[in-house]
């Protein structure tokens, strides 16, 4: 459902009151709608928001934002409501940069509110993607790579129609997820827990060492089994994660 008819935030919650927000960024090319059911295995004190950026979702109608400084000023206004009060950041994929740069933006408007930014399969800002760069990849290169990647299945690579409605927003979302970087350090007052997976060709341990070095508080690096795609696959360790880290007795 979406929060008062807004089309960038999607809500899912116990019905119970929330005393935390557990605001989520998907990966690239990624339905925003598919974490609302990890809802049902939250903590009843845990809202789930998930980001619903334009070209996504059910927002396909619209174009997909292209450049970082758009995305960045036009969801941190989306957010600013709820980054006010109690919350935690995720991210999966290029999820994990803009929840990293939301988090910049939300400590300094508003202090101490954001409890925990996790990061899932995204690699450290000041590390490079690997290549090839799946952007600029030709039509049926990139979606071979995505096949092996898990990202697509081959039925899929195999429906044109599938491809071209696809592709469009999916250069958009790959061209910002390896183009971004930022070689600051120490930029976030915010425990930060950063989880790969142990099979993963995209962004693997070498890539997500680094990210200790973007906090000043406390920082874990959790392996999970899997692939690039392990956030589904390890979804109940995922969550048991989420739960640990915004249990009452933390929050």
């Amino acid at each position: 459902m979406h929060a008062q008819d807004n089309p960038w935030l999607m809500v899912k919650n116990s019905g119970q009151p929330a005393l935390m927000r557990l605001i989520c960024f998907s990966c690239a090319g990624a339905d925003p709608a598919t974490s609302l059911a990890w809802a049902d295995d939250l903590d009843d004190h845990i809202e789930l928001v998930s980001v619903c950026l334009p070209g996504h979702g059910p927002r396909t109608h619209e174009a997909a934002l292209d450049d970082w400084p758009t995305l960045l000023e036009q969801t941190f206004a989306q957010l600013k409501p709820l980054l006010a009060e109690p919350h935690a950041l995720f991210g999966h994929c290029l999820g994990g940069s803009i929840a990293y740069e939301i988090a910049k933006r939300a400590t300094r408007a508003f202090p101490g509110q954001t409890h925990r930014l996790f990061i899932a399969g995204c690699r450290s800002p000041d590390s490079r993607p690997r290549p090839p760069l799946l952007h600029q990849l030709p039509r049926p290169a990139l979606f071979e790579a995505l096949q092996a990647l898990n990202a697509v299945t081959a039925q899929q690579c195999a429906d044109l129609h599938f491809t071209l409605a696809l592709e469009p927003m999916l250069r958009c979302d790959l061209t910002l997820a390896e183009s971004w970087s930022d070689t600051a350090g120490h930029s976030l007052d915010v425990p930060l827990t950063a989880l790969y997976g142990s099979d993963d060709p995209l962004d693997p341990l070498a890539d997500m060492l680094r990210w200790g070095q973007f906090t000043q508080r406390e920082f874990e690096l959790i392996e999970l089994r899997g692939d690039h795609f392990f956030v589904h696959s390890q979804r109940q360790r995922l969550l048991h994660i989420f739960n640990t880290h915004l249990g009452l007795l933390s929050a």
